[in-house]
């Protein structure tokens, strides 16, 4: 049974691997930066520091701090920890490029009067640049808002003010992200509508745990099936 899309007043997207591709470009150029540190460390090539990185991400999953493992595996000092993890998350971002569609998808939307909003994770600092880079502060969205990576609030407590702030149902408001374990669990348990985004490392990583429960409501391939969905006749 299909979803009444009839109600829909607002949208929020993800940033990462939503609106662009972090994945590809972001992560990869992280991991070899760090590699070279890594290397020094453990007394391997930079090619094998890269591809432990990406091992310990598919074994442990998107979430865990790669970092971290590499510290106790190698009876690193607990301070390297820090130090590889802020290595890999200082790279250049001023030549990220938005997917095709976006700035289009967005601009339509807008034009039939739906309300926008960006709800993001990660370093502020990083996060704030990366909307600059891409050019998305630009009146495109009612509210940006960045969840701090290691803060107290969750997005779906920035959900939760959303809706609060502006006068919206659960069942007004389509969530868009690749994370299933992130911003579409949490629109799912507040009772949006969840779209899930086909790219990255997060939606691979959904596709390789068939047995998790939660389950999108759409999946898309491009920003601009938001606008085929938000369309269907109920």
């Amino acid at each position: 049974m299909e979803n009444d899309l009839s109600g829909i007043k607002a949208v929020i997207f993800d940033l990462d691997d939503t609106l662009y591709d972090c994945s590809g470009t972001l992560i990869v150029r992280g991991r070899r930066q760090v590699a070279k540190t890594i290397a020094k460390l453990i007394s391997c090539s930079e090619e094998e520091a890269f591809r432990l990185q990406n091992d310990l991400e598919e074994k442990h999953g998107t979430k865990c701090n790669v970092y971290d493992y590499i510290v106790a595996m190698y009876n690193l000092p607990p301070s390297c920890g820090k130090r590889l993890l802020d290595e890999y998350i200082c790279v250049e971002i001023s030549d990220i490029t938005l997917f095709p569609c976006v700035i289009e998808t967005l601009i339509q939307l807008k034009k039939q009067k739906y309300m926008l909003f960006l709800v993001t994770s990660g370093e502020m600092l990083v996060q704030k640049n990366k909307i600059n880079a891409l050019g998305l502060g630009n009146n495109y969205f009612d509210k940006i808002l960045i969840v701090e990576r290691d803060g107290e609030k969750k997005k779906k407590d920035y959900f939760k003010e959303i809706m609060q702030h502006s006068n919206l149902r659960a069942e007004e408001i389509i969530c868009v992200g690749d994370k299933i374990d992130d911003e579409i669990a949490a629109g799912k348990t507040l009772g949006m509508i969840t779209i899930l985004f086909e790219h990255g490392r997060h939606y691979r990583a959904f596709l390789q745990n068939k047995g998790m429960q939660i389950k999108p409501d759409y999946t898309i391939k491009n920003i601009a099936d938001v606008l085929e969905l938000v369309r269907r006749p109920v």
